[in-house]
């Protein structure tokens, strides 16, 4: 750049052939103006279309605490699914509840995107099926010696 400024300096102060200076002139401007900003609207104009092109994203809504139901009704007034991930028992909550989502609330997803959940049920002893584990032989010794 410095070179060619200095060509088109030292030809207009000789002023000797004006057609090499305009020549000079004109590359200078074509190099240094039109094509930076013929690649910095094609970059512009590349990046609108990608945007336009991705889908549409929404907020996750906060649903911990809701029932399953509640929850998919507002999940689907968000565009979302609602997925069962989990289901944790004897937990000191009521049976039913949602603890848990995944992706957290405000988190931007697309639009479909399956919100995954852990709820809360109880189960009784009868119903899990454990029944009390006979002791070791090295236990019910002790047991028996006291």
């Amino acid at each position: 750049m410095r070179f060619i400024l200095g060509v088109l300096v030292g030809y207009s102060m000789r002023g000797k052939d004006k057609r090499l200076i305009t020549i000079l002139a004109t590359i200078a401007f074509i190099v240094y103006i039109v094509l930076p900003a013929t690649a910095l609207l094609a970059l512009h104009l590349d990046v609108q279309r990608e945007r336009r092109s991705r889908p549409a994203q929404t907020s996750v809504p906060p649903i911990k605490g809701l029932s399953y139901e509640d929850a998919e009704a507002k999940l689907r007034a968000s565009n979302l699914n609602i997925r069962l991930l989990a289901t944790r028992y004897d937990l000191p909550l009521q049976p039913g509840l949602i603890i848990d989502q995944v992706p957290q609330p405000g988190e931007e997803v697309v639009s479909g995107y399956p919100v995954g959940v852990t709820m809360t049920k109880r189960i009784s002893m009868a119903q899990s099926g454990t029944t009390t584990l006979p002791c070791s032989p090295a236990l019910q010794a002790r047991k028996n010696r006291h």
